[in-house]
């Protein structure tokens, strides 16, 4: 069982972190985002259907992909508590973070060797990277209070998302160019440029991690239990862990708002390019809608994250689901003819894509650090475990909602309507969202007003 009581944290022995490890973390978000963008994002949905699982009728490609969606996301969401606990019993943080990113890298690179029809191979492999993509970023998220101070660290936060978004707006831009132009780049088709591609987000990913593995030390603990210990261990730590979950008021309540408007927030991206499509947007103006969403990123991740250290990481979550809300309304009377604003013609989907970086990484900068602040000081591997479950669990009552709304107010008149009405639900998740993190702000209060008495 755990040895820290909810209500007496651990000393923080932690020594004040340098600039060289800092850079170093945050270089992380920057290496992973070679898996984020080119599997998760860009190459491996669409391939999937295309060419892996072409020989498939359409329900069944939907079918097979969306158990394989399914099936990562289960496992993480069950392992992610438990690989918690390990990593902070065995003092095994970064040594799990690298197994993590190194089975991910080989995950990545093995796509190259996909070739049609191979559908449940890809899926496997699929499963594979995904699961090793959200555990490594359980270490990776935990390691935020041993390489900033607290002054500093929402801050850090928003930085490493800058440095991800930026590595996305650049392999956006190589896939780009090469899958749509691969004959002027010795290509014989876009598939042959795509598997190529996947071995670039393998050593992006694999290359960018060694600043962490150099540079970041990680505190061995004396007396390490054996591995059995650890697994026994670590089940008794996760319940035990759990527990001061529903203890701590502030954990408790922030992590029943993050549930709901993070759902909201990655229902929206894994929504976007479908519901752009439905409504009869161009797939190029969409892509390009992908490129404004990483410009206003990488600034405004690092924005949010200083303002956030200025005047409240919560009040800053507040303004970014005030500006999500003007998201879902926008995205639900969104037009695909263009406007005009100062003289110049543009699509609103790069308002709405503009509207979507200002607050997208910030919004999740912010509930890292703040999440990162409310927990006791030495736990926050275990607590990170809880912390990447609901994230990883979260995109399932978002679409859920926008498919039945859709359903329901079904007009064969209009067909775009219910899908805009669906749209417009997703603001449900963020208001409910902010009630909870209205409830976990005043328990967080007390709490310091307690601690301050």
């Amino acid at each position: 069982m755990s040895s820290h009581s909810p209500t007496e944290p651990a000393a923080n022995t932690t020594a004040k972190p340098s600039l060289k490890q800092t850079i170093s973390w945050a270089f992380y978000d920057w290496a992973n985002t070679g898996y984020a963008m080119i599997v998760l994002a860009l190459l491996f949905p669409n391939l999937y259907n295309s060419v892996y699982a072409m020989d498939l009728s359409d329900a069944e490609q939907t079918a097979w992909f969306g158990r394989t969606l399914s099936i990562s996301s289960l496992i993480v969401a069950v392992l992610a508590p438990f690989l918690g606990s390990i990593g902070e019993l065995g003092g095994l943080r970064k040594r799990l973070l690298l197994f993590f990113c190194s089975v991910g890298v080989v995950a990545t690179a093995s796509c190259y060797f996909l070739l049609h029809g191979d559908y449940q191979l890809a899926s496997l492999i699929y499963i594979v990277g995904t699961v090793s993509f959200y555990s490594s970023n359980i270490f990776y998220d935990s390691m935020l209070a041993t390489v900033s101070t607290p002054a500093k660290r929402h801050f850090v936060s928003g930085m490493g998302f800058s440095f991800g978004y930026s590595a996305g707006f650049i392999l956006l831009g190589i896939t780009f160019v090469i899958t749509l132009n691969p004959e002027k780049y010795g290509f014989a088709d876009g598939f042959a440029a795509s598997r190529v591609m996947y071995l670039v987000a393998a050593c992006w990913w694999a290359l960018f991690t060694l600043p962490l593995a150099l540079n970041i030390k990680e505190q061995p603990k004396p007396n390490r239990p054996s591995v059995w210990a650890m697994i026994t261990e670590g089940a008794t730590d996760t319940w035990a862990t759990f527990k001061e979950v529903i203890a701590i008021k502030p954990i408790l309540w922030f992590l029943l708002a993050y549930l709901f408007y993070i759902d909201g927030v990655n229902t929206i991206i894994m929504t976007a390019m479908n519901y752009g499509t439905t409504i009869g947007f161009e797939k190029e103006k969409i892509f390009i809608a992908f490129f404004v969403v990483q410009i206003f990123g990488v600034p405004c991740a690092i924005l949010f994250g200083w303002i956030g250290g200025k005047i409240g990481p919560r009040k800053m979550i507040f303004i970014a689901i005030v500006i999500y809300l003007g998201v879902t309304a926008v995205g639900a009377t969104i037009q695909p003819e263009p406007f005009k604003l100062f003289g110049i013609t543009m699509s609103e989907m790069y308002v709405l894509a503009a509207l979507i970086g200002m607050v997208q990484g910030g919004i999740q900068a912010l509930s890292r650090s703040y999440f990162t602040s409310l927990i006791p000081t030495g736990r926050e591997v275990s607590f990170f475990g809880f912390y990447s479950m609901i994230g990883k669990s979260a995109a399932v009552m978002g679409p859920w909602l926008m498919g039945s709304v859709a359903l329901w107010f079904n007009n064969p008149e209009d067909p775009t309507f219910s899908t805009r009405l669906g749209m417009g639900s997703v603001a449900l998740l963020f208001i409910i969202g902010a009630a909870f993190l209205a409830v976990a702000g005043h328990y967080d209060k007390r709490k310091r007003a307690k601690l301050a008495a």
